[in-house]
């Protein structure tokens, strides 16, 4: 069973969790049709667990639009492959898991929650890509205790 895990937004990634415990992650398309062609070539995927995204107090109109734009674009490509989803507040996922706002605490945990994948997550600009397959961890109730056993 393949979970696709989505930190939307310009900077945000995708990632496929494989039974195995394997990491793919994808830097989040620049177009439409970017992101249209990499959910196509997604090979057969049992859930999606998606951030949802929410408007900041001093997020300009043009910047909300974008990013709320591209959202639907991402559910859009789900509901294209017939790939259910469930969409994640971050207030919810990232206290499950023991983590602050800090991105770079996101990136820390990905390494050590996948050890063998850490070069997936070694740079400042990788967080995008370790909270997506952190949020597909909290979605299927993988934690990091698990990962040290």
């Amino acid at each position: 069973m393949i979970i696709l895990g989505i930190d939307p937004g310009k900077k945000g990634a995708l990632a496929l969790l494989h039974p195995e415990r394997r990491v793919e992650c994808f830097d989040m398309p620049g177009t439409t049709r970017e992101l249209h062609d990499l959910v196509a070539g997604f090979p057969l995927i049992r859930m999606a667990y998606l951030e949802k995204l929410h408007a900041g107090p001093v997020m300009g109109v043009k910047t909300i639009g974008v990013m709320f734009e591209a959202y639907g674009v991402l559910k859009g490509a789900l509901q294209w492959r017939d790939i259910p989803f469930t969409e994640v507040r971050p207030n919810k996922w990232k206290p499950a898991l023991n983590l602050s706002k800090d991105k770079n605490a996101s990136r820390e945990m990905a390494m050590q929650m996948f050890p063998d994948q850490a070069d997936l997550f070694k740079r400042v600009k990788d967080d995008g890509r370790a909270e997506a397959v952190l949020i597909a961890a909290y979605g299927i109730g993988l934690k990091m205790e698990a990962a040290t056993e």
